[in-house]
């Protein structure tokens, strides 16, 4: 039996590299390949990207951010690791590097695993197998990619949390939506404060349905006032605006209260 060829390291004109087909990452910061090129040009590139022959030039399969950075650099030639690479090779190394990021967001997560189904015909199962991960887990974050738009860019921009997007995602009506997450964006919220904001929208809608001739609906305008809740700073339970408490103290009695707080529960 024919053994499996090693990859061949080498030097590689960037002029004969092409990009990743799918680029999964969604924003590359520009101050990171900076960074990048910056670390390359006073120590090297420490790691060789890999390259899978295309045609007469080769496609990126792991190092798109160390490409990208020799460009900056003005450098012609890159070092490589050139194999050739099975399409749903390529899938699987590109998807590996990418959930291997610690800067990785759910979103982006949600799009390796899509890319795998819609490119290389995975299915949820396999995509769990080979990432090594659980069904359920690779089907939560593949529903992320059904939300709305506002509530992907929130979670992609980590200015929500992904629990706090899967309970606004209850709320059917956009404007309401848009309401809710303005403020979860604006004040903060956990999961159980969006989570009553939703059973608050259900029951708000429920309560102002009336039937008309013809027995159909009209629901409530979104615009009609709202109680609005935020997390209590101590047990972090919903807690209506307005019915909230003030007191006045210093950090330390502060800090005191919350620790036997932690206490008693």
């Amino acid at each position: 039996m024919a053994r499996a060829k090693k990859p061949k390291i080498h030097e590689i004109p960037l002029a004969e590299i092409k990009r990743p087909k799918a680029i999964i990452r969604m924003d590359i910061d520009p101050d990171y390949i900076k960074e990048l090129a910056q670390s390359i040009s006073e120590m090297g590139l420490l790691q060789p990207i890999l390259l899978s022959i295309d045609g007469d030039g080769y496609e990126i399969v792991a190092g798109d951010c160390r490409y990208l950075a020799h460009k900056e650099l003005g450098l012609s030639k890159i070092t490589a690791l050139v194999k050739q690479m099975k399409p749903e090779e390529i899938g699987l190394a590109r998807a590996t590097e990418n959930i291997a990021r610690t800067d990785l967001t759910p979103i982006e997560e949600a799009a390796t695993y899509k890319n795998l189904m819609d490119e290389y015909g995975f299915t949820l199962e396999k995509v769990a197998e080979k990432m090594g991960k659980a069904p359920a887990t690779i089907k939560r974050r593949m529903d992320l990619i059904r939300m709305p738009p506002s509530l992907q860019k929130a979670v992609h921009k980590r200015q929500i949390s992904m629990t706090v997007a899967e309970e606004l995602w209850a709320i059917r009506d956009q404007t309401s939506l848009e309401y809710y997450l303005m403020f979860a964006i604006e004040n903060g919220a956990t999961r159980e404060v969006a989570r009553q904001w939703a059973k608050d929208w259900k029951d708000t809608v429920r309560r102002s349905t009336t039937s008309d001739v013809e027995g159909g609906q009209m629901p409530l305008s979104p615009f009609e006032p709202r109680p609005t809740y935020f997390p209590c700073d101590i047990c972090i339970e919903p807690v209506e605006l307005g019915k909230d408490k003030l007191i006045r103290i210093c950090p330390l009695c502060w800090g005191q209260i919350k620790k036997a707080m932690e206490v008693q529960k």
